[in-house]
């Protein structure tokens, strides 16, 4: 029976011992119910900036946000719900979060149309899950986003 991750809400299969985002550990049985998740303090602060979109009013704006645990999730979409939002029509309403893991940023495509594509080398690769580390390009319709955590 699949099982969902206490820290980040990710579903996963129910052979899996942690988390495949977060890597948190698969609650038991027998674990008592916490008010809180016990979480390490960070302080970090995580940077979307758009490179290229086909609205010219996004190009080069910053979103950031500032971080002080693992598991902090930023969703991006074309909806307004989402804490960035890209208006260009290719973007899907709910087209991905980043969630901050104390390994860097996992970028997670939440069953966008058109997909999710990380930069690398001249290259693009689609990706459901990654981490990107620290730093990563990415591409969701025909915007091209940097994601940075410092």
């Amino acid at each position: 029976m699949p099982w969902k991750c206490p820290i980040c809400g990710t579903e996963n299969r129910d052979g899996d011992v942690t988390c495949r985002v977060c890597g948190a550990y698969k609650p038991e049985a027998t674990t008592r119910k916490i008010t809180q998740a016990i979480k390490e303090a960070i302080s970090a602060l995580v940077v979307v900036e758009i490179l290229e979109s086909p609205i010219e009013s996004l190009v080069g704006k910053k979103f950031e946000f500032k971080v002080t645990t693992p598991g902090v999730i930023v969703t991006i979409g074309r909806a307004v719900e989402n804490h960035v939002v890209v208006t260009d029509p290719a973007v899907s309403r709910r087209h991905l979060r980043l969630i901050v893991t104390s390994n860097g940023i996992v970028v997670e495509d939440v069953g966008s149309s058109n997909g999710t594509f990380l930069l690398e080398e001249g290259k693009e690769r689609q990706i459901k899950v990654e981490n990107i580390g620290k730093k990563g390009l990415i591409r969701i319709g025909n915007t091209k986003l940097r994601v940075s955590l410092s």
